[in-house]
């Protein structure tokens, strides 16, 4: 299984691409990045370039599921408009490769990943590398919180069987 995890933005969308087994075991990560928009551009033209851009990594990886950080911002509505713009960029390219989309909070993914939903970046960087068996951390913090995606993901829904959110395979 293919699973691919996403940190949405409009400047910086994090991305992270993990072969994981059938039972849950043998994780790998095939790939991880992050897709940085140039700041002079229009705004649908970011989205664009997005959209482009992850759609070439689906096209590469050809993954089973997406997982997309589900936001919570209680203050900046501006930030919150840019980051639903890039979530919605992220499903529409999951539809149109008829990938399965699921969220998680980053809360969601902290807990599963360090026992402690308040973990902070260099907590969480060190719970990535340790599951994935690097040999350094994942430099971006953006892309480190996309592959936090996707492990949330293994654990919650491929080894302990929780039901997945998110909609179907169509």
């Amino acid at each position: 299984m293919i699973i691919i995890g996403i940190d949405p933005g409009t400047a910086r969308m994090g991305y992270g691409v993990i072969k994981v087994g059938k039972d849950g075991k043998n994780i790998r990560l095939l790939e991880s990045d992050v897709i940085v928009t140039h700041a002079d551009l229009e705004p649908e033209n970011r989205l664009k370039y997005l959209y482009e851009s992850l759609t070439s990594v689906l096209k590469k990886y050809n993954p089973d599921v997406m997982v997309i950080e589900k936001l919570f911002f209680n203050t900046n509505a501006k930030t919150a408009i840019a980051v639903g713009q890039a979530r919605g960029i992220s499903m529409l390219t999951a539809a149109n490769r008829k990938v399965k989309v699921n969220e998680f909070t980053a809360l969601e993914a902290k807990l599963v990943l360090t026992g402690y939903g308040r973990s902070d970046k260099k907590v969480m960087q060190e719970a990535v590398k340790k599951t994935l068996k690097l040999a350094d951390k994942v430099a971006s913090d953006d892309a480190n919180d996309a592959i936090a995606m996707a492990l949330c993901y293994i654990k919650k829904v491929v080894l302990d069987g929780s039901k997945p959110k998110g909609n179907k395979k169509k």
